[in-house]
C-alpha cells in the first residue's frame, strides 16, 4: 500500500505464516517425543535394577565391615524392599533394626511403582524359595533359615530385568 508516494515496510508475520511455523514445530515435537516417552520406561527400569544391585552389594559390603548380618527383605505385594542389620546389643535376627539407606538418609523401604520408578515393579524375588536375603558376617549369601544359597538367588523386574545373586560369593549382576 503507498501512503504518500511511498510503500509501507511489513513489521511482523502474517497469521498463515504463523500457522505454518506452529505446524512444522507440532509434527517435530511429536516426531522427537513419540520415541522419547516409550524409552521412559526402560530408563526406569534400568535405575530400578541400577538401585537394587546397589543396595544389595551395600548390605554385603556393611555385613562384611561391621562383622554382623545384613538383610534385604523384598515385599512383592507392596512392591518394595528394605535394608536391615543385626543389632550388636541385641544379636539374631529378630533385634534387627532398618538400616539408614546412603542415598536418602532414612530407614524407609525403597518403594518401585512411584516417582522415579513409576511403571516399574517387582515380579518374583526367589533366594532358596523365600524373598529375603542374608549376608553373613563373611559375606555369604543365605536365605530366610540363614542356609547358604544352594543356587544363585535371584528378584525379577516388570521389564524382564533380573537381578542375581551368586551363591557362595554373593557376586550381583544386572542379567
Amino acid at each position: 500500500m503507498l501512503l504518500g508516494g511511498r510503500r509501507r515496510e511489513r513489521s511482523g508475520f502474517t497469521l498463515i505464516e504463523l500457522v505454518t511455523v506452529m505446524a512444522v514445530l507440532g509434527i517435530l515435537a511429536l516426531a522427537v517425543v513419540g520415541p522419547t516417552l516409550d524409552s521412559i520406561d526402560t530408563i526406569r527400569s534400568q535405575a530400578a535394577a541400577a538401585r537394587l544391585v546397589t543396595d544389595i552389594r551395600y548390605t554385603q559390603r556393611m555385613a562384611l565391615a561391621s562383622g554382623l548380618r545384613a538383610w534385604v527383605v523384598v515385599n512383592i505385594p507392596a512392591n518394595k524392599y528394605r535394608l536391615y542389620a543385626e543389632d550388636p546389643a541385641n544379636p539374631g535376627k529378630d533385634g534387627r533394626v532398618p538400616v539408614l539407606h546412603p542415598s536418602d538418609g532414612t530407614t524407609t523401604a525403597t518403594r518401585l511403582g512411584v516417582g522415579a520408578f513409576a511403571n516399574i515393579s517387582i515380579v518374583t524375588a526367589n533366594f532358596n524359595g523365600a524373598t529375603e536375603l542374608e549376608f553373613d558376617s563373611l559375606g555369604v549369601p543365605r536365605d530366610i533359615n540363614g542356609a547358604a544359597l544352594g543356587g544363585p538367588g535371584s528378584v525379577t523386574l516388570s521389564s524382564g530385568v533380573v537381578i542375581q545373586v551368586q551363591a557362595v560369593t554373593g557376586f550381583v549382576e544386572r542379567l
